[in-house]
């Protein structure tokens, strides 16, 4: 695991055993939490696995990425790896993350996916804790109740300990600082977008069998906050609509969709699926009623496709106008909107042109620029964030 000090220091110069100082700079070594992310590839497992990446590809620190039983494809060879020896969330959180984070030899250390450990030793290094959403919060009936146990025990500590806390759009900042009016969390808070989903590039093979090019796609885990049952209300009021394909794993509670005629479920898709649907796809339809930022719509505007967005959370702002907003929670809203964003041709081609533009400000580059800049000031900073 690392144990015993480290001869790496975030900005400074290598002082080596009998005091004689180099002026040769120093690697900063950096951890990062990815004990979740042997979990089915969803939005937050994305976030995690390509800051990783981002980080690591940057050569001008050293990553040591903390993971359950098996590194995580794609960091072979760019970063170190703490193997943990079994995969249960709450006593990796309790009692191995404590441990490995603060013997490691780390400058800093970043919590991409759950909060950072409600209890850390003293001589822990500075935590930037990531924080997604708050939907836990603002839409608890829609939630499993053991992510609203868990978020609502971890997130409170690990807001007054961290030395920094990262959101992805402005949206989220607010919502934060509204629901958790700590001191000094304003100053702490910081947004740092994430980027699409890494996809294989054009050309893209062709959609899955029986479906030909042209049809209308959902996005998205099967949970209730992504809206789907009043989609599948609206797609019912439909004159004669392409077919409705959805893609997502099924989410908590056992939530499922009724069968409907036009509507195909594929279930959890690999990414070379996925890059087909939006290749072959005539428009995404993504009304959920709240996203703390919105990778699906992120990509697919970066695939070219026309978009209809819920007009609550993050996606507005994540759109900026480049795609259709929809009052979220009123199916005729849902209903008018698909009617138009199917038929209107010159509405299609405006949400194209704009989507391009607006999905070409966004990476995951970009974002390793953000963490890595964060990440070396909490390093450099004075406390430990325990």
């Amino acid at each position: 695991m690392g144990g015993g000090p480290s001869l790496f220091f975030a900005g400074g110069v290598k002082t080596p055993p009998g005091g004689v100082r180099s002026s040769i700079p120093l690697m900063a070594r950096y951890g990062i939490d990815l004990t979740a992310c042997w979990r089915p590839r969803v939005g937050m497992v994305t976030v995690a696995l390509e800051f990783a990446r981002a980080l690591a590809a940057d050569g001008r620190h050293r990553l040591v990425a903390f993971c359950s039983r098996e590194r995580p494809p794609g960091l072979d060879g760019a970063s170190e790896a703490v193997l943990a020896p079994y995969r249960h969330e709450v006593r990796l959180k309790l009692s191995w993350l404590p441990a490995v984070e603060a013997e490691a030899g780390l400058d800093a250390v970043l919590y991409p996916y759950w909060p950072s450990p409600p209890r850390r030793r003293a001589d822990a290094p500075p935590a930037a804790v990531f924080v997604h959403d708050l939907a836990f919060r603002l839409l608890p009936g829609e939630v499993p109740w053991q992510q609203r146990a868990y978020l609502g025990s971890l997130l409170p500590p690990a807001l007054r300990q961290a030395a920094a806390v990262l959101v992805p759009s402005l949206a989220t900042r607010r919502d934060l600082l509204d629901l958790y009016p700590l001191p000094g969390l304003a100053e702490r808070t910081a947004v740092v977008p994430e980027g699409p989903t890494p996809l294989p590039p054009p050309p893209p093979g062709p959609p899955p069998a029986g479906l030909a090019p042209g049809f209308l796609l959902a996005v998205g885990t099967l949970e209730p906050r992504k809206n789907y049952g009043r989609l599948l209300q609206a797609y019912g009021r439909l004159s004669d609509p392409p077919p409705l394909v959805i893609a997502g794993r099924p989410g908590w509670n056992r939530y499922r969709l009724p069968e409907q005629a036009g509507v195909r479920l594929l279930g959890h898709v690999d990414d070379t699926t996925l890059a087909a649907l939006y290749a072959h796809a005539s428009a995404l339809a993504y009304p959920s009623l709240y996203e703390g930022f919105g990778i699906p719509l992120l990509d697919a505007l970066g695939w070219g496709l026309p978009a209809l967005i819920g007009n609550q959370g993050a996606l507005p702002e994540l759109a900026a106008g480049a795609a259709l907003e929809v009052e979220a929670e009123d199916v005729d809203s849902i209903a008018a909107g698909l009617e138009r964003l199917l038929g209107d041709t010159g509405l299609r081609e405006e949400l194209v042109e704009k989507g391009k533009r607006r999905a070409a400000e966004f990476s995951w580059k970009a974002a390793g620029r953000s963490l890595a800049a964060t990440l070396e000031r909490i390093g450099l900073g004075d406390g430990t964030g325990g």
